[in-house]
């Protein structure tokens, strides 16, 4: 297909184009349609018009096109490693379990751990034409050329993946990788780990600067202004006013929300154990309890799953965290909010968060500086932590949050 017959397209059009042209080629490729998309790489490789043609007519990247015309129609559970050969899928969930069970690791820690995993071994297999990622680790003499294998899939996984966009979060994902490596060299199933030296060939071997950057009051107030559908803005409520991150929005539950406590407290989201990686297991909800409201009104049905962001075509029965962020960067760029010259991600929200509570938690502190005088402390934090209960500390923090963060989530 030619450059003009894609520039006539609509986006009818690009979705039968997908199915009728896109689906086959896959197929063509070993790939199964029915579970999977094609990465950026093979679309860009086979259809590079198509990949133009989404850009500059609809302004979708290929992931945002997935979502748009609903496919995977039935994608394999998030964490599931069968496309890999067996002997590959056996070593990964092994060590999974090790960390769950040996390592006392939170369910959080090893859910994210596992989504690592996958991508990196997803885009590997799709890139060397391999299901088997054991094989080449059996023989010293292949350690060269994995090693080169391994930095391939990195080189890939750097321009792809959203996120690996800075230096920390590059330093983050490999040492995450390297530790399965570790565990297959601790128990003999490799002669040598490739990822041992990866950050000093890639330059990312330097002190990151751990990029805190985050939103400010305006931009929020711009993002939930250009929030146009209601899905929209309860991310960005979710991401700015309750702090929470993108897998947390995802999965948010109704069943987790009280927003009538029966002891007059603030409304709340209630986390399980071991569904947070760290953080309170109780979430106040201090702010854009209207939008949530709104939320529930607008999917309430007989047959309504609970989920706050529900997904028909997820077996989870919920959107992933990528989508939330796709979601939050679209509106991001909608609004044409930047933060350090890039399009801000769900972090950067969470940030937002964090930045105003602590500012509200030194504000509530100076209200208690002349207590502290009286009763010789040097810091008012003093008395906060040793003279009121953390009951009534929680209370005057929360207020100043509240305060702080009220007519922030009104259009």
């Amino acid at each position: 297909m030619t450059e003009t017959r894609y520039s006539t397209m609509d986006l009818t059009d690009c979705k039968s184009f997908y199915r009728e042209t896109v689906v086959p080629a896959m197929k063509d490729d070993g790939l199964n349609p029915t579970v999977e998309t094609p990465t950026y790489a093979w679309l860009n490789r086979q259809f590079p018009g198509f990949v133009k043609h989404l850009q500059r007519r609809f302004d979708l990247s290929p992931g945002q096109f997935y979502d748009e015309i609903g496919v995977p129609e039935a994608p394999i559970e998030s964490g599931s490693f069968e496309f890999l050969a067996d002997n590959t899928q056996q070593a990964v969930e092994e060590y999974l379990a090790e960390l769950s069970t040996r390592r006392g690791r939170a369910d959080a820690t090893i859910d994210t751990r596992r989504s690592i995993l996958r991508r990196y071994m997803k885009v590997y297999t799709n890139i060397h034409d391999t299901k088997d990622l054991l094989a080449p680790l059996e023989n010293p003499d292949e350690r060269v050329a994995e090693m080169d294998r391994v930095a391939a899939t990195f080189d890939e996984l750097d321009q792809l993946d959203e996120a690996l966009t800075t230096l920390a979060s590059r330093r983050k994902y490999v040492q995450d990788t390297r530790q399965f490596y570790k565990h297959l060299v601790m128990f003999g199933t490799a002669a040598y780990n490739p990822l041992a030296d990866l950050e000093i060939r890639f330059g990312w071997d330097t002190t990151p600067s751990w990029d805190n950057q985050a939103l400010d009051r305006d931009a929020v107030q711009r993002l939930y202004t250009a929030a146009t559908e209601l899905r929209d803005r309860f991310i960005v409520v979710a991401c700015c006013g309750w702090g929470l991150r993108p897998s947390e929005v995802a999965s948010l539950h109704i069943r987790q929300l009280n927003l009538d406590p029966d002891d007059d407290s603030h409304p709340y989201i209630e986390f399980g154990d071991g569904e947070r990686k760290n953080g309170p297991g109780t979430v106040a909800l201090l702010a854009g309890l209207e939008t949530v409201e709104r939320r529930i009104e607008a999917l309430a049905d007989p047959e309504w799953s609970g989920y706050l962001l529900p997904s028909s075509s997820a077996t989870s029965g919920h959107l992933t965290a990528e989508t939330v962020r796709r979601r939050f960067k679209s509106v991001a760029e909608t609004a044409g909010i930047t933060v350090d010259g890039t399009t801000p991600t769900p972090k950067t929200g969470r940030r937002f968060w964090y930045t105003t509570y602590g500012a509200a938690v030194r504000r509530v502190a100076e209200r208690f500086e002349d207590v502290a005088a009286e009763q010789g402390s040097t810091s008012a934090m003093v008395v906060l932590d040793n003279y009121l209960s953390e009951s009534e500390a929680r209370s005057h923090r929360r207020a100043e949050m509240r305060e702080t963060l009220a007519g922030l989530f009104t259009a």
